[in-house]
């Protein structure tokens, strides 16, 4: 039986959880989280460059500075969900 292999949004999906909570108890150990968040990120849009969303770089620059702040969590939030929708958007179209 082939193994399934975890994708990238879901390893997301737990960390997201993981720093929610972090943030909420102010523990300062969500610094390393967010750096493997943004790691996890930087890859999936270096492999699909297209799926980039509006501002990315401007967007991806905050994060990467603001690390601590909840504002940098939630906008990371953010770009993983509009990367998600804009992937499947486009294999959408590659599929017509």
């Amino acid at each position: 039986m082939p193994e399934h292999k975890i994708s990238e949004f879901e390893k997301w999906d737990h960390l997201q959880v993981q720093l929610a909570l972090l943030f909420k108890e102010k523990d300062i150990t969500r610094v390393e989280l967010m750096d493997e968040g943004i790691g996890l990120l930087k890859a999936i849009v270096e492999k699909a460059g297209e799926a980039a969303p509006l501002n990315f770089s401007e967007r991806f620059t905050f994060i990467q500075n603001n690390k601590h702040n909840y504002t940098a969590f939630k906008q990371l939030d953010e770009l993983f969900k509009e990367t998600k929708k804009k992937l499947a958007r486009l294999r959408a179209q590659n599929l017509k």
